[in-house]
């Protein structure tokens, strides 16, 4: 859309995460873009949030038009059908615009000199980890998948002796293993230089998920396994794990087509300007994987496409 052919005035808000991570980024992104192409006067808000319940309840209740969160598959389907994290809130008018990638990972680490080298271990000897994590909130969804695989792996930390440190930026988190403060970690956002920086200075054992955990979770919870690669964070194999994976970009099914057709051009057209954040990094570093590709980015979200959406993928041949 050029700028003699600005759009209505419009009043928009995104809840995004903390204030400073990748949430906001994109938000600001997409608001920038949405400025340049509505008429004067319009207003548009960024609201802090965590990326998980906060961000779905903002939108469900209409107080924001946009939000975004992650696991980009599960947290949406939950919330749709209300069910695990949701239970008793459905919410089945929410929709898609598509998806921003991040190659991420759920994982479980522990220091070497623990002697600890599998789950077995940790319930035979009820080892009291002092583990470094997310907060125990209503609102963050990882704490409760978190939770689901310690309790699944027979994992008792308080009983134990052991202690939950938690915080919700994983940034703050980790370190906490390199200060001696926790002896294990458990968290996502495997690309943040943080875990670079702990398996650099603490010798670290990622420990594999078990199989009949991983197969439960997937039956009955619809969490993905997924693997850390050998040689990703210096571990030495394959290690089974829970996906994390992606950005999902969600609206309800009342947004207007239109406009839901623009922010979705947006997202594809000026995509190169949110892939140049990135690019002093490393794709398989980088806090967002690039390159963002239109002919996937509105597949596998756990809700559908917003009408307006799949018209602009239509229209622009990235869907057939």
């Amino acid at each position: 859309m050029s700028v003699t052919s600005l759009g209505p005035r419009l009043d928009f808000k995104i809840v995004a995460d903390w204030g400073n991570a990748n949430f906001h980024t994109i938000a600001g992104w997409i608001l920038a873009h949405l400025r340049w192409q509505s008429a004067p006067q319009s207003e548009f808000w960024i609201k802090t949030g965590t990326g998980y319940g906060d961000n779905l309840e903002a939108l469900t209740s209409k107080e924001v038009d946009l939000a975004i969160t992650t696991p980009f598959d599960v947290a949406p389907e939950w919330a749709m059908a209300g069910s695990h994290f949701f239970q008793g809130k459905p919410a089945p008018f929410l929709r898609s615009l598509g998806y921003l990638p991040q190659n991420d990972r759920l994982v479980f680490a522990i220091r070497e000199d623990t002697g600890i080298t599998s789950f077995k271990d940790l319930r035979e000897k009820k080892f009291p980890l002092r583990l470094a994590t997310t907060t125990r909130t209503p609102d963050n969804l990882m704490t409760w998948i978190a939770e689901r695989v310690l309790e699944l792996h027979g994992i008792k930390i308080e009983e134990w002796g052991g202690e939950w440190l938690g915080h919700d930026y994983p940034r703050i988190c980790i370190p906490q293993v390199i200060d001696g403060k926790a002896n294990a970690v458990m968290n996502e956002a495997i690309v943040v230089p943080q875990w670079r920086e702990l398996v650099a200075k603490i010798p670290m054992r990622f420990l594999a998920f078990e199989e009949d955990v991983l197969q439960t979770l997937e039956n009955d919870y619809g969490l993905r396994r997924a693997t850390l690669s050998a040689g990703t964070l210096r571990a030495p194999m394959d290690i089974p794990c829970i996906d994390f994976s992606n950005w999902a970009i969600l609206v309800r099914d009342d947004m207007d087509e239109d406009l839901a057709y623009r922010i979705t051009g947006i997202m594809v057209e000026q995509r190169a300007e949110l892939e140049g954040r990135y690019k002093h990094l490393p794709s398989e570093i980088a806090p967002m994987t690039y390159p963002i590709d239109p002919y996937t980015m509105w597949k596998g979200v756990g809700a559908p496409l917003h009408p307006g959406a799949q018209r602009y993928y239509r229209e622009h041949g990235y869907m057939a």
